[in-house]
């Protein structure tokens, strides 16, 4: 079918908008070392830079809107992060699937990303392309075990705990054990953990699915 002319220049200007949006809201890349100021907070790991880039504080998750300490999170990253600047500390992917950068902010000599840890406002949350630097993901996880033991933030609530808990060698991920995520995975790629704290303190992270 022949489109009018009238309704296919219509569509090619829309389509011209939205590219010029895309392109002016992700901003150019920048280099290690740059200073980024952040001038909006998203939630408790997102946050909005000068110029319209949206920086996710790679490593860690906070809670999403709606539970428990997601208020606090946020407020905590504020605290931390807005109206200051700082350097953005990348790993092997700079970017996600939504445009949005990824790295570590340093802003004040304060780690932005191991300082939520630290106070429980956020959990370990690793990739298979962010773990190259293994002393940094130590540090992260040492922050990590300290707000455990504390029982600060996140680690104050209450949990009716799983027999036990079950990942896959790698994946990053822990499980209930009866997820529908481990149903056709080999016996033998199967880890067992005792206890939710025992998976976070190797670097695995809940399942988006079955959310031990």
């Amino acid at each position: 079918m022949r489109i009018p002319k009238k309704r296919y220049l219509v569509f090619l200007f829309v389509l011209l908008l939205l590219l010029v949006r895309f392109v002016v809201e992700i901003g150019p890349d920048r280099t290690p070392g740059d200073r980024f100021r952040a001038v909006k907070i998203i939630d408790g790991d997102t946050m909005e830079l000068q110029g319209g880039d949206l920086l996710r504080l790679l490593a860690i998750d906070t809670p999403e809107k709606g539970e428990p300490f997601y208020d606090s999170a946020t407020a905590y990253l504020s605290s931390l992060a807005l109206g200051k600047s700082g350097e953005i500390h990348y790993s092997k992917r700079k970017r996600d699937g939504y445009g949005r950068l990824l790295g570590h902010f340093i802003t004040d000599s304060v780690w932005v990303n191991r300082e939520m840890l630290r106070q429980g406002m956020a959990t370990i949350f690793l990739f298979k392309d962010n773990l190259s630097d293994r002393q940094a993901i130590d540090r992260l996880l040492a922050a990590q075990e300290e707000a455990m033991t504390a029982g600060r933030g996140v680690w104050s609530l209450k949990r009716r705990p799983e027999e036990f808990y079950l990942a896959i060698k790698g994946s990053l991920r822990f499980h209930r054990p009866h997820c529908r995520s481990l149903r056709k995975s080999d016996p033998k790629e199967i880890l067992r953990f005792d206890t939710r704290e025992e998976a976070f303190r190797e670097g695995y992270s809940p399942c988006r699915n079955c959310r031990p």
